[in-house]
C-alpha cells in the first residue's frame, strides 16, 4: 500500500494540533519514547521532517543532518518550528514529480509514495506520543489511523522492527484504529 500526498498532509496536520497545545512547562515531561522527554521528542520530530525534506529534494547527501545528535531545532517556539518544518517538507513533496519518483532514503532507494507511508506512520505515532505525554486526547482521525495501520501491517514485522520499534502490544479485537496502530508499534494504549 502506498500513500498519497493528501494522507501525508493530514498526518502532518494531525501532529500539528498536538504540538500546538504543548505548554512550555510540559517540555520536560517523560514520553512513551522513554529515551526522550517532550522537548527531545519534538526535536526528533522536527529533525526527521527536515531529513524527509532533504530526501524529497534529492539533497540527502548534502543536507549535513546528523539525527544521532541533532542540534536544538525547536528553539523557544516548538509549535512555530514544527509548523515551518512541516510546511517546508510538504512543499518539497509537492515540487514537480518529487512525490512520485524514487529517492535515496535512509532505508535505501524507495518510491516517494512508499517512503511517505513510513513518514505517515512515524509522524502519527509520535504525535500520539506527544499527546499522551502532555495529557491531551491522543485519538487520531480514524480513517488516517486505519490507513497507516494497513501500511504498517504490510511493511513492519518482527524481522524488521529494528531497535526503534518495540514488539507489538496486545489489544482487544474491537480496539480503535488509533489503539491498534500504536499497540502494533509497541505502545500501551
Amino acid at each position: 500500500m502506498e500513500m498519497d500526498l493528501d494522507i501525508l498532509q493530514r498526518a502532518c496536520a494531525s501532529t500539528e494540533r498536538f504540538v500546538d497545545n504543548i505548554d512550555a512547562d510540559q517540555l520536560a515531561l517523560p514520553t512513551p519514547c522513554t529515551e526522550w522527554d517532550v522537548r527531545a521528542l519534538l526535536n526528533h520530530v522536527v529533525g526527521t521532517l527536515a531529513l524527509h525534506t532533504a530526501v524529497f529534494a534529492d539533497a540527502l547527501a548534502d543536507s549535513g543532518l546528523d539525527l544521532s545528535t541533532p542540534p536544538d531545532l525547536v528553539g523557544d517556539d516548538p509549535a512555530k518550528s514544527y509548523r515551518a518544518t512541516a510546511e517546508g517538507f510538504l512543499a518539497a513533496c509537492s515540487d514537480g514529480d518529487a512525490f512520485v519518483r524514487s529517492h535515496l532514503t535512509p532505508f535505501g532507494k524507495l518510491p516517494g509514495p512508499m517512503y511517505a507511508g513510513f513518514i505517515v506512520m512515524d509522524i502519527l505515532v509520535h504525535g500520539w506520543d506527544l499527546a499522551r505525554a502532555t495529557g491531551q486526547d491522543p485519538t487520531l482521525e480514524p480513517e488516517l489511523a486505519e490507513t497507516s495501520l494497513r501500511f504498517t501491517l504490510e511493511n513492519i514485522n518482527d524481522g524488521n522492527r529494528g531497535p526503534q520499534i518495540q514488539p507489538a502490544v496486545s489489544v482487544a479485537v474491537d480496539a480503535s484504529p488509533t489503539d491498534r496502530l500504536v499497540a502494533y508499534l509497541g505502545r500501551q494504549p
